[in-house]
């Protein structure tokens, strides 16, 4: 059966929250307070982004630089190659761009433009696990789910600031339902699903455009065409949801002669960052503590293996791998004793290589017990490349490189997060930890 869309921007409104809401299980007692928390969440990050008006700090003036070069060129050839102290692509500069006779290029009207994207993937990631759970004749409250990117710590930092990740997310999850709602169309209607098809690519490329590990998801949707064979009509629009995203950044890249602007081609030289990669999986696995522990898969013989591996680790990285990495350093430091602040690094290392290895194997079974899924394989592909791209990333390793895949991870994890007590408590030291590292860069002023 065809849902006919309305017209009229209040209709489609209205239908949107009529679409969320059909056949949905009205949340209990504790689920609602995990979704006033998730809102409470929001609304927190959105009153004190307009609190912050803080001149640009950070990477924001290096940003809105180049969103007055693109004022100065255009989009050309120059504006391109002109780009400085900006690794990611232009996408940012389009959107405040196009944004500036309202924000004026300043605080807090700049920073806004995050945090009103990240309240659009959230109705994204709801209207995505409808549509997932739908498929699995699941009924249940699907705001839950899509809420819990506030318990991730790394989304208040790049949707509280005007930095580029949550451009590209917002595309890239808005391709994602797009790709999703396409092959509905294939037996009626035909003309629509190729028109959503081609929108997701645009969609896709944008993302690409705004953060080149986006395009990992090229490769990673092919895996949508197991099952098809004999659908022709599927091929033929995941062919051109890849077809257009690619065309519009390969130009792009073809300019630059890589997938960063010139200037910033010192940031991939070098090889591979072997940590690097290690601490962006290790940061996944951390999400999944805080959003879904479910998903892992857990007993007492993988506890036993864990722990002997990480003793195992523990003297191969002090004596010869040497990867260090002190979180809280500075405030332990006031209340820890200098000699095992000496050490300290050595010791969290090997525990977030455990980590890294842990989520790996998990993802291994996870891939095993969904492998009749093609969509489940998608977001799970889709997410392990981005996080794999961090090895390439030869410079420095940042967070944001994992808040990038936040809506694949919601979108991944949410059949597996369970309401609890210790779910709600999980939320808010995910909340507070994100506040608290986002207030940093204000000086929590």
């Amino acid at each position: 059966m065809i849902i006919q869309r309305p017209r009229g921007a209040i209709h489609r409104g209205l239908w949107m929250i009529s679409y969320l809401t059909t056949n949905m299980r009205y949340p209990n007692e504790q689920e609602r307070l995990l979704i006033a928390a998730g809102i409470t969440g929001y609304l927190l990050l959105l009153i004190i982004t307009i609190i912050h008006r803080q001149p640009p700090l950070f990477d924001e003036p290096l940003f809105i630089s180049n969103v007055l070069l693109l004022d100065q060129y255009g989009l050309s050839r120059e504006f391109l190659l002109n780009i400085d102290n900006q690794a990611p692509g232009p996408l940012y500069q389009f959107v405040h761009y196009v944004l500036r006779p309202i924000t004026h290029l300043q605080p807090p009207g700049i920073r806004l433009v995050n945090a009103f994207m990240l309240l659009m993937i959230i109705v994204l990631l709801a209207a995505i696990v409808r549509k997932t759970q739908a498929q699995r004749r699941i009924k249940r409250n699907v705001w839950l789910p899509a809420l819990h990117i506030m318990a991730v710590p790394m989304i208040w930092q790049v949707s509280g600031m005007a930095l580029t990740e949550v451009p590209s997310m917002l595309f890239a999850t808005l391709s994602i339902w797009l790709l999703q709602l396409a092959p509905d169309y294939t037996r009626r209607q035909w003309w629509f699903g190729i028109c959503l098809s081609l929108l997701a690519g645009i969609c896709l490329g944008l993302a690409i455009l705004g953060r080149s590990p986006f395009l990992m998801i090229v490769p990673a949707s092919l895996l949508l065409l197991l099952q098809t064979a004999r659908e022709r009509k599927r091929w033929v629009i995941i062919s051109i949801y890849i077809g257009v995203a690619l065309l519009c950044c390969i130009p792009v890249f073809v300019i630059w002669g890589g997938l960063t602007p010139p200037k910033q081609a010192v940031i991939s030289e070098g090889g591979i960052v072997p940590w690097h990669g290690i601490l962006a999986f290790a940061y996944g696995a951390l999400i999944i503590l805080i959003v879904a522990p479910a998903w892992f898969s857990y007993n007492r013989l993988i506890l036993l293996v864990l722990v002997l591996l990480y003793i195992i680790l523990l003297p191969v990285n002090y004596y010869w791998l040497h990867y260090t990495y002190a979180p809280l350093s500075e405030a332990l430091g006031k209340i820890v004793p200098a000699a095992i602040m000496q050490i300290y690094p050595y010791l969290i290392s090997p525990l977030l290589l455990t980590l890294a290895l842990y989520f790996l194997y998990c993802a291994f079974l996870q891939w095993m017990e969904r492998r009749t899924e093609p969509f489940s394989l998608f977001i799970l592909l889709s997410l392990l490349l981005m996080l794999a791209t961090s090895f390439k990333v030869t410079h420095l390793f940042s967070s944001r490189y994992v808040a990038q895949t936040a809506p694949l991870f919601i979108i991944m994890l949410a059949p597996y997060i369970r309401v609890s007590r210790a779910q709600l408590i999980r939320f808010a030291a995910g909340m507070i930890i994100g506040l608290l590292s986002l207030e940093t860069y204000f000086l929590f002023r």
